[in-house]
């Protein structure tokens, strides 16, 4: 049988290798099918059980948390799968150490990707003090002295946004009027000034 012509160092690489790829694998297909898998990697869940894999000044390495759940089964599956095909071919010692050196590269990119996925994600929420000082384009009559709300439109944090709007002025505002944003009435509703 093929496992009995294994070497000891090999059979147990093989068994780390193979049980790694495993949870990795299911770790993937959670991910797939979008379950949320935060608690995994130190959360609220762990808490003082496992919650030092996150820790940024143990762990992080220029922001990136390398040793999260993820990046340990990426480190023994891609360390073990290196020595138990390697063994046998090269030196023991050279084995163990290329592999640790491949296992690290390993989870070092996995924290790469992590962290720039991260990045893609946003609220998609627009902050309208971002609008402050801008200019828009009167789209709904703006009615005068505060006593209705009109519409705007404008480009805020590169998007196009038709935003309700107040005015102080004395005059109501025109559709295609040009306004200036000069302040927030509450955290949906501009107050502009015409232009």
């Amino acid at each position: 049988m093929w496992w009995d012509a294994l070497s000891t160092f090999q059979q147990v690489m093989f068994v780390i290798a193979v049980t790694s790829t495993a949870i990795m694998l299911i770790f993937l297909v959670l991910m797939i099918i979008g379950i949320d898998d935060a608690d995994f990697d130190g959360g609220d869940a762990f808490e003082g059980d496992l919650g030092y894999l996150n820790d940024e000044p143990l762990t992080g390495i220029a922001g990136l948390k390398i040793f999260t759940i993820k990046g340990v089964l990426v480190f023994l599956s891609l360390g073990a799968w290196t020595a138990y095909l390697l063994d046998g071919v090269l030196h023991i010692a050279f084995v163990i150490v290329l592999a640790l050196i491949i296992g690290f590269i390993g989870a070092f990119l996995q924290a790469l990707a992590f962290r720039a996925m991260m990045k893609l994600e946003s609220s998609g929420n627009i902050n309208y003090e971002n609008a402050i000082g801008k200019t828009g384009t009167v789209y709904i009559t703006i009615p005068k002295e505060k006593k209705g709300k009109g519409k705007i439109t404008m480009v805020v944090q590169d998007r196009f946004a038709e935003i309700d709007a107040i005015t102080n002025d004395l005059e109501e505002l025109l559709p295609k009027t040009h306004v200036e944003i000069i302040g927030l009435e509450d955290s949906t509703t501009v107050i502009v000034k015409k232009i």
